[in-house]
């Protein structure tokens, strides 16, 4: 299926037709892709999208919003009036990617240079908010999930995409995103702080890639103004390149080239087209390719017998090593296997429980799964992984709805007027799609959010783990510990 047509109803609002064609998948299956690969290192590849889209609304009554402030930029009056301060003496963050490609559109706010600010390191306190964040954000995507339950989420994109939103928010809509977003501890200007600090520590190598990079558009429309503050918190915190251009056809390619840019080739569009009532575009992009630093055997290649969800058992080509860290506890076992440098690993976990999968997910916590992998035992471990590929879709105000977080996506009750205050503005969806493509040469995967705003030593006793049936996997760094990148794996096709 062509890009183009995958997301031909998206920015108008047609997800279940979205949902429905984004999974290359019968249902619960997975679509296996068959092919052999030649190349020889085993790599793991993935990117994240946040887009954000607002749109404006105009009050009941045809009354307008409030005019612009003194601290807003006019479309008009953007390119020269922005903000401008000396450049960060701090180095460059290798993971860091935010420039621009190069297009011919509208000017790009170069002035907005980000100022140096608060940092603030990863501790026990953003560790448990980033596990309990992306626990709940799994578990409430596999719920409403209504037939693919084999799916993949990005819970750093997502709130990375966000939390910037977040710095336009006032009143409820403000107390609502930090409770969901910050699980409840973290206020907005710590959330902030510590995104900042720890994307920027995620490590970067030439055999262990990450970048990220983000970017803010706004529609060069007459009337409509963004708060200066709001554009330069994003870059201060995000580094967001800024950019002022007309919402029309030439926008959607300049956006779509800049994704194409930051997701290393793997996501080549997104948007479709923009509405008339869009205003802004907000964007994260995160990517990630590494090698495995024990790479699969051929040797060990075997067709293994799956169970899926559905009862079905299909015999799917998979692959054996032998790993040293071994997961348990008294609902699941599982294994952590290395990237090169060990700066990030593949997390994999079958539930004891052979009949339950949606109960083993609903059981998991924030606390549980950082106590599982705080507890990985350096014993060794036979390991059987099936080779998988797929896609997957998911719109997410109803999760994030469900989540707690509701006035943003209100067209009455949603307060964005930190980010403009010559209309009103609201979140009409929150849009996710990923790609993995995993077999013994490696793991390559993509993934997409776009949030549209409308208006060594000594061994004991060998274990075994078969992934033979449905599991949870993720990509985690080793310094936190945090998920990446988390998803199921629960059926093939024929």
């Amino acid at each position: 299926m062509k890009s183009d047509d995958f997301l031909d109803d998206i920015v108008g609002g047609a997800e279940e037709k979205w949902i429905r064609e984004a999974g290359n998948i019968d249902g619960n299956e997975i679509k296996r892709k068959r092919r052999i690969r030649t190349w020889s290192r085993a790599a793991a590849a993935a990117a994240c999208l946040g887009l954000i889209v607002f749109a404006a609304f105009r009050l009941p009554g045809g009354r307008e919003p409030a005019g612009n402030g003194s601290g807003a930029v006019s479309s008009e009056t953007a390119g020269s009036e922005a903000v401008s301060s000396e450049p960060v003496s701090e180095p460059e963050s290798p993971a860091q990617s935010s420039a621009l490609p190069k297009v011919q559109a509208s000017d790009l706010l170069e002035n907005y240079t980000a100022n140096p600010v608060e940092k603030k390191e990863p501790d026990d306190a953003f560790i448990r908010a980033g596990y309990d964040w992306a626990v709940r954000l799994f578990q409430e995507t596999y719920r409403q999930e209504p037939s693919q339950k084999t799916l993949l989420v990005s819970p750093l994109s997502v709130v990375t995409a966000l939390t910037m939103t977040a710095n336009g928010a006032g009143g409820n809509t403000l107390q609502e995103m930090e409770q969901v977003l910050g699980s409840g501890s973290l206020p907005l200007a710590d959330l902030n702080a510590y995104l900042h600090t720890y994307l920027k520590s995620l490590p970067s190598s030439e055999r262990a890639k990450f970048s990220f990079a983000n970017g803010i558009w706004f529609n060069d429309r007459e009337g409509f103004t963004v708060e200066e503050p709001f554009l330069q918190q994003n870059a201060d915190y995000f580094d967001a390149a800024i950019r002022k251009t007309a919402f029309n056809d030439a926008a959607v390619r300049e956006i779509n080239q800049w994704i194409d840019q930051h997701t290393d080739g793997m996501i080549p569009e997104l948007l479709k087209e923009l509405n008339d009532g869009d205003r802004m575009v907000l964007v994260n992009a995160l990517a990630f390719d590494a090698e495995w630093w024990a790479p699969f055997s051929e040797e060990r290649e075997s067709l293994l017998p799956f169970t899926g969800l559905n009862g079905e058992t299909v015999e799917t080509p998979a692959m054996g090593s032998t790993e040293y860290w071994y997961l348990e506890d008294d609902t699941c076992i599982g294994f952590e296997k290395s990237y090169i440098g060990d700066t990030y690993r593949f997390v994999a976990l079958l539930p004891k429980d052979e009949e339950d999968f949606a109960g083993f997910i609903d059981s998991l916590t924030g606390e549980k799964l950082a106590a599982l992998r705080n507890s990985a035992a350096q014993e060794m471990t036979l390991v059987t992984l099936p080779k998988f590929s797929y896609d997957y879709a998911v719109s997410l105000p109803e999760v994030l709805k469900t989540m707690g977080l509701r006035d943003a996506f209100d067209a009455a009750r949603a307060d964005f007027s930190g980010i403009s205050r010559s209309e009103q503005l609201f979140i009409s969806a929150v849009l996710h799609k990923t790609h993995i493509d995993l077999d013994s040469a490696g793991t390559r995967a993509a993934a997409v959010t776009a949030v549209m705003v409308n208006l060594g030593g000594y061994y004991g006793d060998m274990h075994e783990v078969c992934l033979d049936r449905p599991f949870i996997y993720m990509i985690v760094d080793t310094a936190a510990g945090l998920p990446v990148f988390i998803g199921t794996v629960t059926g093939f096709s024929e």
